[in-house]
């Protein structure tokens, strides 16, 4: 009996290690050594962030999806495949986020080049807007980029509706904004404590900042809590959350 029971312990052991893998690699992008990027094993809620040479390594197994964001960078998803795990250096390219401009009204304004002349005929009533014109006025509010590319992606017609399904983009294009909004909301928690409160009044260290931050993301009331807009709320919830967090890294593999 004793000896089925050091195989079955024998086996769950070897059956660990087997699992206990890591997707490591370099992220290649614009200014990466001042920008840290959270990097996150969507599956099993751990996280961590790069080195300053871009170096990154994070426990993962095939079919979890691991996802790079920060607030300067698209966000990107790798699905890991063995072939993934098997590569000692994998290299991830990050493209910067890019930003819209807002919009602007064109004046009607001729101008002939003699300054004071144009100065004179200036007129400083409002300018031409659309509305004025009798054209169509946008009254939507303004999509964010994860919004119009699943805009774009939904309203593809049936057959590029279809082949974005079989292809899986319409889910990864769920799951990034999904993330992207996740990112706004921990962002904001972070703005409504002071500088050093997570290192000075909660002890954790710098480079897990990020981690903690997710770690309380994934609560049933965070949302709630940073819609308060109260710092004394938002301390109070960390403060709440931080032994909790202390034992989930010390129980992680």
């Amino acid at each position: 009996m004793q000896k089925n029971y050091f195989i079955i312990i024998f086996f769950l052991v070897g059956l660990f290690y087997s699992n206990a893998q890591e997707f490591s690699g370099t992220i290649v992008a614009d200014s990466i050594a001042e920008i840290q990027v959270n990097i996150v094993n969507y599956n099993n809620g751990l996280g961590t962030v790069n080195s300053k040479s871009g170096k990154f390594s994070i426990p993962a197994k095939v079919g979890d999806k691991v996802i790079f964001s920060s607030v300067k960078y698209e966000p990107y998803t790798v699905e890991i495949t063995q072939k993934i795990l098997e590569k000692e250096n994998h290299q991830i390219i990050l493209f910067l986020m890019v930003n819209e401009l807002e919009e602007v009204n064109i004046s009607s304004l001729t101008l002939t080049g003699d300054l004071l002349a144009d100065a004179n005929n200036m007129d400083l009533e409002p300018s031409l807007s659309a509305r004025d014109l009798g054209l169509p006025v946008r009254t939507a509010p303004r999509l964010t980029v994860e919004e119009r590319r699943l805009y774009t992606a939904a309203s593809g017609g049936p057959v590029g509706v279809l082949i974005d399904v079989l292809s899986g983009r319409m889910e990864m294009l769920k799951r990034q904004k999904e993330y992207a909004d996740l990112e706004q909301l921990i962002a904001k928690s972070e703005s409504l404590v002071p500088n050093n409160f997570f290192e000075e009044t909660l002890n954790i260290k710098p480079t897990w900042i990020d981690d903690f931050l997710y770690f309380c993301s994934q609560q049933e009331n965070f949302k709630s809590t940073v819609n308060k807009n109260d710092a004394f709320v938002m301390i109070e919830f960390f403060q709440q959350q931080v032994t909790a967090y202390h034992k989930f890294k010390n129980e992680s593999p």
